[in-house]
């Protein structure tokens, strides 16, 4: 519901809440915020996600020999010398 409606239904002619219902106004607000919290927290989980996976695509792309185990590379060292 937005917070608008939550509002307008609790407030009388003169634009306030009796106080009976600054509770229930209070607490939709806060319901409201928490939804959203969790939407929002969840986009930002997903964009650290997309953020580690560019990373690493990266990282392979600047030095493709890094991302190659350690025994491979202690081959490859072995031979160059």
């Amino acid at each position: 519901m937005p917070k608008s409606a939550v509002v307008r239904r609790a407030s009388r002619r003169h634009g306030r809440p009796r106080p009976a219902e600054v509770p229930n106004v209070v607490e939709g607000q806060i319901a409201e915020l928490c939804r959203d919290l969790a939407v929002e927290a969840k986009r930002m989980r997903q964009l650290q996600e997309q953020a580690d996976e560019l990373r690493g695509v990266i990282r392979q792309w600047a030095n493709p020999r890094r991302t190659r185990t350690a025994a491979a590379l202690i081959v490859e060292d072995d031979a160059e010398q």
